[in-house]
């Protein structure tokens, strides 16, 4: 079922929220100038070159240089250089954006006349980047008639087949409710998710990864734990894409699946997660599953996590 996504832009901050079936998919929350600067594009000058990371730090009018890695760069840039670049990541603790001098943009890029740095196009605002990521949608819904003809004038440039499925809907008369979209995100904030099964995930973001732990009721019997062991972690192969893009979280991610002696079973459960998978282009690689249960992936990060945005 294609998915619904309502937007609510005030003074004060942007939200997007974005349902699929019964359930709440992404929920964004944006404060004027606290945007992602991915996209943006620069005129930059470049401050030094470091030859042992291969890459130059690039004055670009932030708070820090950015870094643009010059592995795959043509001409080798030298200090004081112009260089026209795109932001591919933004900064996080003490390192500033990362850089790209291949420009992806459907807009006309022109430097004439300016001298770096300089902004030559800024970056997608929330609502323009979150519907960047998807494929199909069953519906836009705006709770101020302003903003309609703003996002129908942008999908019918950059999402053509999303243009008709704009439409106005007073926020008393959302279906789900705004009731509905806090408890959901309420319930996304919590550490453990229940699984309908008996089972439950135990999420553990911490500085450098986020574990996940797969746990299941006591079984009685051996054949009996394999048989509730396999069902769990099945279930749970199919949830954590979900919590993943939910919960917005990045980086190394390493799932503890409860043990299974069959190696066919630790296989169907590695399948199943790497189908689960698709569904979130941001997840980029899964690997296998060790004799303990350990499987890592990595999945892109992509601005705040869900409890930055909403329990700041």
């Amino acid at each position: 079922m294609p998915d619904q996504v309502f937007i609510n832009i005030s003074l004060d901050r942007t939200e997007f929220f974005r349902w699929s079936g019964d359930r709440l998919a992404q929920a964004f929350t944006e404060k004027p100038g606290e945007g992602s600067q991915v996209g943006g594009i620069y005129l930059g000058r470049v401050l030094r070159v470091e030859p042992s990371l291969n890459a130059a730090f690039v004055e670009i009018g932030l708070e820090k240089p950015g870094l643009l890695p010059l592995k795959k760069q043509g001409r080798q840039p030298t200090e004081g250089d112009a260089l026209i670049v795109q932001v591919r990541r933004d900064a996080r603790e003490e390192k500033g954006v990362r850089l790209t001098a291949s420009i992806k943009s459907l807009v006309e890029v022109d430097a004439t006349g300016k001298q770096p740095p300089a902004k030559l196009v800024a970056a997608p605002n929330l609502w323009q980047r979150a519907l960047e990521a998807l494929e199909e949608v069953a519906s836009i819904t705006c709770c101020r008639r302003v903003d309609v003809p703003i996002i129908e004038a942008w999908c019918k440039r950059y999402r053509p087949a999303f243009a008709d499925e704009v439409t106005y809907q007073a926020e008393r008369d959302w279906v789900p409710s705004r009731a509905d979209i806090k408890d959901a995100i309420a319930e996304a904030l919590e550490e453990e998710v229940l699984l309908p099964g008996g089972g439950r995930l135990l999420f553990e973001p911490v500085r450098t990864l986020t574990a996940i732990d797969v746990n299941s009721a006591a079984a009685t019997g051996e054949k009996g734990f394999e048989r509730t062991a396999l069902s769990v972690n099945l279930e749970a192969a199919r949830e954590i894409p979900r919590q993943l893009a939910l919960r917005n979280l990045g980086g190394t991610v390493v799932i503890d699946f409860i043990d299974l002696e069959n190696r066919n079973k630790r296989d169907q459960v590695i399948e199943t997660l790497r189908q689960a998978v698709e569904v979130d282009p941001a997840i980029e690689w899964v690997g296998n599953m060790s004799r303990l249960g350990l499987v890592e992936l990595s999945r892109r990060r992509n601005g705040p996590t869900l409890a930055e945005m909403w329990r700041g």
